[in-house]
């Protein structure tokens, strides 16, 4: 190993050697070894390694080896893409120092770039440039900007894995290619921490030219235990904090914004723990990995938007508060513990269900053998084609059909892409983005304008915002999709961790009231929670059928509970669904299947069983479902033995047919269509949704590239067609048996327990928080009525426990509402009309309140809709802490629900 060290430093050059000594590296990881020597050797390579193993050292001290040997100035040498902004700035940090030792510029370039710096960067452009996907699509636009791009021998992506499932990755790839005709083969390096199938993303990053692949095993590094903790929430949040109070710095990663609020809430009274989510803004977001770097507080509780590479310093453990849901995303998150080389990543999932537990389980052990699902790029989209070909277009003014072909089949998700182009062309020609001259394509005065909105894949997505009829303010915004797609009057959701029920949807805002009950009531889509792939649920349905397996021995407590759970269901003569079984049991308002295969399966399987259903009865049916079981809302004539013959009568092969007819008519598909219509310039990015008709433009776009791809997207992006037809096969084949069951505990009770309801136990105390926040910020005047000439301005938190007047000493205090306050002078008029009089009795009795009661009762006269009557009416009740505050708040609710009707 010592020869490899030394060889690997040899081959760089002094400068850099010296650099690597300065900064006080004791020698070089597994990944740096052997990746340096293949970068020098100027090799395409994909670089697959544990995060802290020193990725990106590993690509850019041979790129700055080389850097150095260069002359100077010329253009830009070195681009470095990342996926995020926050990386940018975290590479940009660590960059400077060896570029300012090495003689080197460095920039970085996003969409918030000051326009002194891009002009700079123009004029005197860095060795090395900093960017996102996006930004460097904008770079082909500027023509000084192009003259520097002919000098770009190194091209690195980091989180590679990240994009390349994306269309900002095919994007991505087009670009590459894109800036080949300018600077020719270049060298390409992609880092990632988590790939389980490195071959398709070398052809991702370098289409058909040869790649090396560095895969350094994140198995060994990782020590992974499973723990259960139950589904109370009380119980979940001590067991987490038995786990933080072990020494060192914490991570614990949630699945959704609303856990992390929820835990956040929870545990802030420790006074070490922070909430990090992508709803946050940037400052708070900073703030927090600034405070975790320094050691001021031990855990982050984050979402997804902690996986990623960002520098926050040494974690000593990572805990993953419910199932992970994948194993790429487990192997990312416990990859970011144990931050230096040689040490082992420790990981805890903390499980809360029964289901939980068994994906936990197979999950687990999954990552410790290396078993990562594959990274599945967009191969032949046509909005993706549709907004390169117009960029090209712009980049030229005009260009040959034929160039731009030989371009973007350079890309494997391009390749043999047959008639796409030609598709794409003509549709692209109808909404005048270009025009099309026999063999030629020639760009558009629109073409300019469409770009400069649409520079992203990344669709446009209006945020909806949620108003509380009760405080009349708005607590949060929900994304477009999810309203389009999921939300109805009368659904409950969650946001900003409280319970909402929907009263009202209507100019662009939903309209919401708190709402109390939780269970049953939450809508079917999950939001933000990840999907569950088709093999790991068919593993979970492989547990329950052969109960304790060598392969778990790891996990004694966890494997005991569950084989618990089906030993009773055996008891009670219930059928165990599993890989091999899928059950039908009747409940109240319908049937739930039982199937082990996936969300994206299931979504299909369940759209397809609700159509045939609908179409036979001439009824709608409802559907909700979850990785393991679907819930079909149904007539009560409708019962299990019917959906299992409806199940029966699938043919693999129509799946797609039927879906699409299902898809068709769907807000769902409506939303799909404008988004990918918006890339194609048929219509403008801000045109408002809920204007458009549905039926113009299934009309109008019937039978074109726009349609199919709204298809293909929903097809692969949110189910999984092949995999719902495997389990078809399956049955037809005599390998997976149907039955019908009693009810069962994992059957319509695993609907909802397998929700994500954290947040009701601690609902109240959050709205209390918010409220008393609200209050200490109010503006108030106080208003002397024993001399009657004084009065101030003022925050409720600064108001003293005993209100005085400086100017007389009186404790006669009035609290008016700043919009009263010029009232206050007619209160020192000697003759006054009724109306005046009326006010002073009013301000008499305010000050009389405070006499009594001091600053409390200044707190209820601040609240909204509250006078003296309301606020003696509180104070009477003699409440303090919490119930005080409830008292206003009740208070307030019915003064927002009944002043409407007051005279």
């Amino acid at each position: 190993m010592r020869g490899g060290i030394a060889l690997a430093l040899e081959l760089l050059g002094d400068h850099v050697r010296a650099c690597i000594k300065k900064r006080g590296f004791a020698g070089l990881s597994p990944a740096q070894e052997q990746a340096i020597p293949l970068v020098l050797q100027k090799k395409n390579l994909v670089l697959i390694a544990p995060t802290g193993t020193g990725k990106t050292e590993s690509a850019m001290f041979p790129v700055f080896d080389s850097l150095v040997k260069m002359p100077a100035g010329g253009g830009i040498r070195a681009i470095y893409v990342t996926p995020l902004r926050s990386l940018n700035r975290d590479i940009l940090s660590r960059m400077e120092w060896w570029c300012r030792e090495l003689g080197l510029k460095v920039g970085v370039r996003h969409g918030d770039t000051p326009m002194a710096e891009r002009r700079k960067q123009a004029l005197s452009p860095p060795d090395l440039l900093i960017t996102t996907p996006e930004t460097l699509q904008a770079l082909f636009m500027g023509k000084r900007l192009r003259k520097h791009l002919e000098h770009v021998e190194f091209v690195i992506i980091d989180e590679i894995h990240e994009m390349a499932a994306s269309k900002r990755g095919a994007q991505l790839a087009v670009a590459l290619e894109r800036l080949a005709e300018y600077a020719g083969e270049f060298q390409r390096i992609g880092l990632s921490a988590t790939v389980g199938n490195p071959e398709t993303i070398a052809r991702f990053l370098c289409g058909a030219r040869p790649c090396a692949i560095v895969q350094v095993p994140v198995a060994k590094q990782l020590e992974i235990a499973v723990h259960f903790v139950g589904d109370d929430f009380k119980h979940q949040v001590r067991a987490l904090e038995q786990a933080l109070d072990r020494e060192g710095s914490t991570l614990v990663f949630v699945n959704t914004r609303v856990t992390a609020e929820a835990l956040g809430h929870a545990l802030y009274p420790r006074g070490d723990v922070e909430v990090h989510h992508g709803s946050l803004s940037k400052e708070i977001r900073i703030d927090a990995e600034d405070r975790f770097k320094k050691g001021e507080i031990r855990t982050l509780i984050c979402t997804s938007s902690m996986e990623l590479g960002i520098d926050i310093g040494r974690v000593d453990h990572v805990i993953q508060f419910g199932s992970p849901r994948e194993v790429a995303r487990l192997v990312q998150r416990v990859g970011r513990a144990g931050h230096q080389l040689n040490t082992i990543s420790r990981g805890t999932i903390l499980t809360t269900g029964f289901d939980d537990l068994l994906e936990s389980l197979v999950i687990a052990r999954r990552a410790r053998a290396n078993e990562i699902e594959p990274v599945v790029p967009e191969a032949s989209a046509a909005d993706v084609l549709a907004n390169q070909v117009a960029a090209i277009a712009v980049e030229y003014g005009e260009i040959e059909r034929s160039r731009i072909r030989t371009i973007v089949e350079r890309t494997s998700l391009f390749a043999g892409s047959g008639t796409l182009l030609d598709d794409v062309c003509t549709q692209l020609e109808e909404h005048r983005l270009v025009r099309l001259d026999g063999s030629r394509i020639v760009t558009t005065a629109r073409a300019r304008r469409y770009l400069s909105g649409n520079l992203s894949m990344i669709h446009d997505e209006r945020k909806i915002p949620v108003f509380d009829m009760v405080s009349r303010r708005t607590v949060g915004t929900l994304d477009e999709s999810f309203v389009v797609g999921w939300v109805h009057t009368g659904a409950v959701f969650i946001t900003k961790g409280q319970l909402w029920r929907v009263l009202e949807i209507n100019d662009g805002r939903l309209t919401v009231e708190p709402a109390k009950k939780a269970i049953g009531e939450l809508p079917s889509w999950e939001g933000e929670q990840i999907p569950v792939p088709f093999a790991v649920a068919r593993e979970a349905g492989t547990i329950r059928r052969e109960r304790t397996t060598g392969k778990y021995t790891q996990e004694k407590e966890g494997i005991a509970f569950a084989d618990h759970v089906l030993s009773e269901m055996e008891k009670n003569r219930c059928k165990i669904p599993t890989d091999r079984l899928i059950t039908f049991e009747n409940i109240d308002d319908g049937v739930v299947c039982n199937v082990c295969a996936g969300h994206k399966s299931n979504e299909a399987l369940g759209r397809v069983l609700s159509i045939l259903i609908s179409a036979r009865y001439g009824t709608t049916v409802g559907i909700e479902l979850d990785a393991y079981r679907i819930l079909l809302r149904l007539p009560s004539e409708v019962r299990a033995a019917d959906v299992r013959d409806f199940f029966l009568s699938l043919e693999p092969a129509h799946m797609p047919g039927i879906l699409k007819l299902a898809l068709k008519r769907t807000a769902l598909f409506k939303w799909k269509l404008v988004q990918i219509a918006k890339k194609f310039g048929a219509i403008d990015p801000d045109a408002d949704y809920e204007k458009i008709s549905i039926q113009r433009l299934l009309d109008y776009f019937d039978n074109t590239v726009v349609q199919r791809e709204a298809y293909r997207e929903l097809l692969s992006g949110y189910m999984d067609v092949d995999a719902a037809a495997e389990i078809v096969r399956r049955v037809k084949a005599g390998e997976i048996e149907l039955a019908i069951g009693p009810h069962s505990i994992i059957g319509a009770d695993g609907i909802l327990s397998s929700r994500d309801q954290i947040p009701p136990p601690t609902a109240d105390q959050a709205v209390l928080a918010t409220l008393k926040r609200r209050l200490d910020q109010d503006e108030v005047v106080l208003a002397c009525m024993n001399c009657r000439n004084w009065k101030s301005r003022t925050v409720v938190s600064r108001v003293p426990e005993i209100p005085q007047c400086p100017k007389c000493g009186a404790r006669l205090i009035a609290v008016l509402k700043p919009y009263e306050a010029d009232t206050y002078e007619t209160t020192a008029k000697k003759n006054k009309s009724p109306e005046e009089r009326a006010t002073e009795q009013r301000l008499l009795r305010s000050a009389n309140i405070v006499l009594s009661s001091g600053k409390k009762a200044v707190i209820a006269l601040s609240a909204r809709g509250v006078g003296p009557e309301n606020a003696s009416r509180i104070l009477a009740t003699l409440a303090d802490g919490d119930a005080f505050y409830r008292e206003i708040l009740k208070a307030e609710r019915n003064f927002i629900q009944t002043h409407r009707y007051w005279s």
